[in-house]
């Protein structure tokens, strides 16, 4: 069992770095340009949030888990303990699939731990300028982790390694010592491995995972603070996370770097993969309509040139081309390009009005997508797609070569405003809560700026 007394004891150097890295970055400010890109990134994760406390899904969840009178606030309103208020606002951020993602080696959503971020934050009565530098350490920890390892390709969900950058984040917020946040993190890689469940059919899971890998990784946290110790060595050894989950980590974590800005935000309320698609899908709608009377034609053919490793998770098998659900619809590449092609339109709510809809679904039976070289070989430093239709005997062509929220595209804070407005709704409501977002770095108490108007 791990010495609770100092790291240097530790047999496992990845997990006495990891353990480290936290305890360097805890009082180190963020500068400016970092600040305003967590509170970019807080400001779109409540967005997708806010949409989301609308939701059927949410609604049970509430009624199960939210309890009056608890230390805890969720997004929007209503309190729980910390555990459940940690798990109901990451299921809220992650459960349009809105919210940001980030592809390495691996691909994941670092603004899945900002919900627990908030809740741990609120729970431990700390500052806004605390709670975002608290959510710069977790995603920096998930950046890292996303770019090395082959944790995708044994099988495993991005939520495995949320879960990590959840507990380092959490162990901030808690104040755990150095020795202390080892435990935290040990405890959450021995027991935190979720296998890979949003391909083919996707279920509830998809925004399930990240929400139980965030609470879990705080109740360890506590754990942790509260004596408990943790195994050493677990990355390392012949029973290890790396050698059973990940494959080998060649973590940089170097706390002079700014990953704040690296992350990708979505503009559209679908898989990261189908955003450039939907963007060409719109543009070769309003194409044929200028050059065909005003009126659609009849597409006679539909076929999509992406990046390979598009096609694992969103034209992956037969549920893609004919889904049944919309967790299924908003991860295909051949459903979200019919359905832009038919409309000419993609917003919140736009396929729950044309999962069943026989002209959309037909169209999808004809979008071919393949995989091309240039683009793969570019991926994921570009993000290029080139989406070709042949409709009345005339082709037409777009092709994007970075999406909208990448790095090289970045979306403006100006941007994210707007698509939180959209989400919340209310003009007035809308701006008093953002305006409580945007003093988030000023605030000595968050909870109004989570509970919102």
């Amino acid at each position: 069992m791990m010495d609770a007394r100092a790291v240097s004891h530790l047999s496992d150097n990845l997990l006495r770095r990891l353990a480290a890295f936290g305890e360097a970055c805890r009082h180190r400010p963020l500068s400016k340009q970092a600040t305003e890109a967590m509170v970019t990134r807080l400001i779109d994760a409540v967005a997708c949030a806010a949409i989301a406390t609308r939701g059927a899904e949410f609604m049970r969840l509430k009624a199960a888990f939210s309890d009056a009178g608890q230390p805890c606030h969720i997004i929007g309103g209503g309190q729980a303990s910390l555990e459940h208020a940690a798990f109901l606002n990451s299921f809220l951020i992650r459960q349009q699939d809105w919210n940001d993602t980030y592809i390495g080696r691996n691909g994941g959503h670092p603004s899945d731990l900002i919900g627990g971020v908030l809740a741990a934050g609120e729970h431990a009565g700390k500052s806004g300028a605390a709670v975002l530098r608290a959510m710069a350490i977790g995603q920096h920890v998930m950046l890292d982790l996303c770019d090395t390892g082959d944790l995708l390709a044994r099988g495993w969900d991005p939520s495995t390694y949320l879960g990590i950058a959840s507990a380092v984040a959490g162990g901030v917020l808690f104040d755990l010592s150095e020795a202390q946040f080892a435990q935290a993190i040990s405890m959450t890689v021995v027991s935190g491995n979720i296998l890979m469940g949003r391909t083919g059919k996707v279920s509830s899971w998809k925004a399930l995972s990240a929400a139980a890998a965030v609470r879990n990784s705080l109740f360890y946290g506590l754990l942790a603070k509260n004596g408990m110790t943790a195994p050493d060595p677990v990355f390392e050894g012949p029973y290890g996370f790396t050698r059973h989950i990940s494959g080998d980590l060649d973590l940089e974590l170097d706390p002079q770097r700014d990953r704040t800005g690296d992350s990708h935000l979505k503009l559209y309320p679908a898989v990261y993969h189908a955003q450039g698609p939907i963007e060409a899908a719109m543009k070769i709608h309003r194409r044929m309509i200028e050059a065909l009377g005003g009126t659609l034609p009849a597409i006679e053919s539909t076929h999509l040139d992406i990046y390979e490793f598009a096609l694992r998770y969103a034209a992956d098998a037969p549920d893609k081309w004919a889904p049944q659900n919309v967790e299924t619809a908003d991860h295909s590449l051949p459903f979200l390009t019919a359905h832009v092609l038919v409309t000419g339109e993609y917003r919140p709510g736009s396929i729950e009005r044309t999962l069943h809809d026989p002209n959309v679904r037909a169209l999808a039976q004809k979008v071919t997508v393949s995989a091309s070289p240039d683009f793969s070989q570019v991926w994921p430093k570009q993000t290029a797609s080139r989406l070709t239709v042949v409709a009345a005997g005339q082709t037409f062509s777009e092709e994007i070569e970075a999406i909208i929220g990448h790095p090289t595209r970045p979306m403006s804070q100006e941007t994210v405003l707007e698509k939180f407005m959209t989400c919340v709704g209310e003009p007035s409501q809308a701006k008093r809560w953002a305006e409580r977002l945007l003093e988030f770095p000023r605030l000595t108490s968050i909870t109004e700026a989570v509970t919102g108007p």
